[in-house]
């Protein structure tokens, strides 16, 4: 049957060469009926679900129905600069991923037969590979796509092997679905760090409204107290011009002027107070509200050095030392081991939320006990231990520790009670979101730290980990 002649305008003209030099490219391309309906069946199926982790499952389990084919399903990670193999067709997804037993060779850009195996790389798209590129060009890490598609961004590996050597058939036909393979790697990528950043991006709201936003509240009753404080002052000057008009006898005026100073006092202390909430909420709008996380879609540091106890939780704890106070909690400070030695890299905005989470918690949920001397006991007690083998064999860190009084928490809730959402049981009835844990969690593993809570005969201990200096914090979150 004569096919119609094409009528193409010339604006579609660049389109319509495209697609006849790759129907030429397909009509050169013989494969047999299995090999055909695979293909198709491959190019169908990966459709179904659009997570990396089914992608890599089927793409390795399309040898297995060819004959005795081994695949192996390699990423390139840029931050170590070698590939690591994340499924293959023996053992399926790895939870933990290994690099290959082999090396490539230097100029390694196309498919090749090396080592026994079938090497086949995944770039973002079929075309012409640049040779003067290094592997992994434009690449960011295991799961970062090119955001520029560019076909020399090698992403992956798919490897293909067998007990006998492949015939030129599947070799034709391994090169041709790691062209699909590659495209479709790409896509997910690039969908998969789309949707981290977003989860970020609402993490980081959640953050904001938490750590800004409600405890600003306060900012309000202390305007409030500063406004009847200086509407107060306003019988002052009637009482000065009661004075100056000779109205107002000795000893009243002695009380004015003891109440000119209780007002006076009051006034600076409300002034005080204001400017430690407003340098706090300063601080923490700084470090949250910074360009890079959200450019990178997770929290970026900004480490500089300091002493911990001297420029994050003293600074923290006198904000909420009032309000301790109130409650009736002391506060104990344990001998600092870490400030007589050490100073930590740290990011200060980001750790100063750390303990301004962990404090307003004492003010929350601490609880008055017996303790050992059969005396009752409701505090709050903040220290630091140095640790061994942190976070490896050989290394050191330190161990940060805020301790509260009061009923002890259950094993499932001291493990679950960092994860967002969940709270303690002691906590009904007690206004809060289950954010805040989660916050310090996510602070201090993108330090390079871990966190946990420790039972105690007394009540409950929350500590952190941190590296000392030397070891390089993580880049993600």
């Amino acid at each position: 049957m004569k096919q119609p002649e094409a009528r193409v305008p010339d604006a579609l003209r660049p389109f319509s060469e495209s697609l006849q030099c790759s129907m030429l490219e397909q009509e050169q391309i013989r494969f047999d009926l299995r090999r055909d309906c695979l293909l198709k069946a491959f190019i169908d199926v990966i459709n179904n679900d659009h997570s990396l982790k089914y992608f890599f499952q089927i793409s390795v389990t399309v040898p297995l129905l060819l004959g005795d084919f081994h695949a192996s399903f390699y990423l390139y990670e840029k931050k170590t600069d070698r590939f690591l193999c994340v499924c293959d067709s023996k053992e399926g997804l790895l939870e933990s991923p290994h690099p290959p037993d082999f090396e490539l060779p230097p100029d390694f850009r196309e498919t090749q037969t090396f080592s026994g195996a079938l090497i086949c790389p995944l770039y973002p798209r079929s075309g012409t590979i640049r040779q003067d590129l290094p592997i992994g060009y434009a690449g960011k890490g295991m799961y970062d796509p090119d955001p520029f598609f560019a076909s020399n961004s090698l992403l992956g590996l798919y490897v293909v092997s067998s007990a006998t050597p492949l015939e030129a058939i599947d070799k034709e036909f391994f090169r041709i679905i790691t062209l699909w393979i590659g495209n479709r790697l790409n896509n997910r990528l690039i969908a998969n760090q789309y949707q981290e950043h977003l989860k970020f991006l609402n993490e980081l709201g959640r953050d904001i409204g938490h750590n800004i936003i409600v405890p600003n509240m306060y900012l309000k009753y202390l305007l409030r107290q500063m406004e009847k404080q200086i509407n107060a002052l306003q019988d002052v000057e009637q009482n000065v011009e009661a004075f100056l008009n000779g109205k107002m006898p000795a000893k009243q005026c002695e009380n004015f002027l003891g109440s000119y100073r209780e007002k006076q006092e009051a006034l600076v202390r409300s002034h005080q107070e204001l400017l430690k909430h407003h340098n706090q909420a300063t601080l923490f709008l700084e470090s949250l509200f910074r360009e890079q996380h959200f450019k990178e879609g997770h929290l970026v540091l900004q480490p500089t050095q300091c002493f911990v106890e001297r420029d994050i939780i003293l600074p923290q704890l006198d904000i909420y030392l009032e309000k301790l106070k109130r409650q009736g909690t002391t506060v104990d400070n344990q001998k600092n081991l870490y400030q007589q030695k050490f100073p930590l890299m740290v990011d200060v905005g980001l750790l100063s939320q750390v303990y301004a989470n962990l404090f307003s918690n004492a003010v929350k949920y601490a609880e008055e006990i017996v303790d050992h001397n059969g005396k009752p006991r409701k505090a709050v007690a903040y220290g630091a231990e140095e640790v061994q083998n942190f976070p490896d064999l050989g290394r050191q860190g330190v161990k940060f520790n805020v301790f509260t009084t009061g009923p002890v928490l259950s094993e499932d809730e001291r493990h679950s009670v960092f994860e967002e959402g969940n709270r303690a049981e002691n906590s009904r009835g007690i206004e809060g979101s289950g954010h805040g844990l989660n916050f310090v969690r996510r602070v201090i593993e993108v330090h390079g730290g871990k966190v946990g809570c420790e039972a105690t005969p007394e009540g409950n201990n929350f500590y952190f980990i941190l590296p000392l200096p030397g070891v390089e914090p993580r880049e993600d979150a």
